[in-house]
């Protein structure tokens, strides 16, 4: 059984791909996750910002995971691993959600404590993409330079999949991005 915080955090994840930092309040978190307004105060004493917070890292959480795996692959399979998780996302929710850590990134005027943590997780996406390509044979500049291209190509994939309820975009990206991985320069 999924504890009451647990859960929160989950919906507000989800909530925040769904409709953006800005368009996610504690009403739609706890109607979401069908808990009371006391439990906001019992597990998030930080209050909305809190939870948002908590919502980023789960959400990097589980690309963390996926990435550490992907880099341990071949370059060309990184980028292919990485489309294959964003396909699911995408198809399990028929194009209704995006990135989370995205969506917090953007929110840099309203809440900012929210756009260092995702900032913090893409950089820690960039570092380990970079690493992971240095150990393919790539040099640091080429590494790092190819882990930004390959994030912010399937960032703005996502968006445009969601825009275009296709998943063409991410399809091109991987097409186009995937040749640049064949071999260190």
């Amino acid at each position: 059984m999924t504890s009451t915080r647990a859960q929160m955090v989950a919906k507000a994840a989800d909530l925040i791909a769904r409709n953006g930092v800005a368009g996610t309040s504690i009403g739609d978190v706890l109607k979401a996750a069908d808990a009371s307004r006391g439990s906001v105060y019992h597990h998030f004493a930080g209050g909305r910002s809190e939870i948002i917070a908590e919502a980023v890292r789960f959400s990097a959480g589980r690309v963390d995971d996926g990435l550490a795996e992907a880099v341990r692959s071949s370059p060309t399979f990184i980028v292919a691993d990485i489309a294959a998780m964003w396909r699911r996302v995408l198809a399990d929710t028929e194009f209704a959600a995006g990135s989370t850590v995205a969506a917090a990134a953007t929110a840099r005027d309203t809440d900012p404590a929210v756009a260092d943590v995702a900032e913090q997780h893409f950089v820690r996406w960039e570092d380990g993409l970079a690493a992971g390509l240095r150990s393919r044979g790539f040099d640091s500049e080429r590494s790092r330079s190819l882990a930004v291209t390959i994030l912010a190509a399937m960032e703005g994939a996502v968006v445009l999949c969601r825009a275009h309820q296709s998943f063409e975009p991410l399809d091109l990206v991987v097409k186009e991005i995937s040749p640049l991985l064949t071999s260190p320069e």
